[in-house]
């Protein structure tokens, strides 16, 4: 039986995830109440041991449009999923950047919705033990330090798939702690 209303409360204060990161989830699913405590609200990854200052490990969020880039879905007919090479391929580029700043391959991981994605992404990058990089759905639950969202998704129709779940999108948006880039 669910509780009553007035019996409910919301945990209004998260111990996880930078405060620009948890700022979807806050204001789509929780009316902005959602809080992150001082000790993780303005922390990045460039405050990581031995993790230099870059464009990308100073900031907490990096959106990365791929639009007019040529960089277009196929479906993979064997594996019946979506992928998106030059998308891939650009996720396995950021994913170098973070190295050569000093992260450690423990602290990252690769996400997307799509199965035929993640079985690219491993590929091009197999030669990186310890590195996890999985679906969305695979990964709840879970968090890393940095995390990169390949979402596949380029097309001239402009369908979204995976995207229209709001609750997976969230998921897969809130798995980082210090450092989310969504391409």
């Amino acid at each position: 039986e669910i509780l009553p209303a007035s019996a409910q409360t919301l945990l209004r204060v998260q111990y996880r995830m930078h405060e620009d990161i948890m700022r979807y989830s806050s204001d789509r699913f929780y009316e902005g109440k959602l809080i992150a405590h001082e000790s993780v609200a303005k922390h990045t990854a460039a405050e990581l041991e031995d993790v230099s200052p870059t464009d990308l490990t100073s900031r907490p969020v990096t959106y990365v449009d791929t639009a007019g880039a040529g960089y277009d879905e196929s479906w993979n007919e064997m594996l019946e999923s979506r992928e998106n090479k030059g998308e891939a391929e650009l996720a396995m580029k950021l994913y170098h950047q973070l190295r050569e700043a000093g992260l450690k391959t423990s602290q990252i991981a690769l996400l997307t919705p799509y199965v035929a994605q993640a079985r690219m992404l491993k590929g091009l990058l197999r030669h990186e033990s310890g590195l996890e990089i999985g679906s969305v759905d695979g990964f709840q639950g879970r968090e890393k330090e940095a995390v990169i969202v390949s979402l596949v998704r380029s097309n001239e129709a402009g369908q979204v798939g995976f995207l229209s779940d709001l609750r997976r999108l969230n998921v897969a948006l809130t798995r980082a702690r210090r450092l989310l880039i969504v391409i």
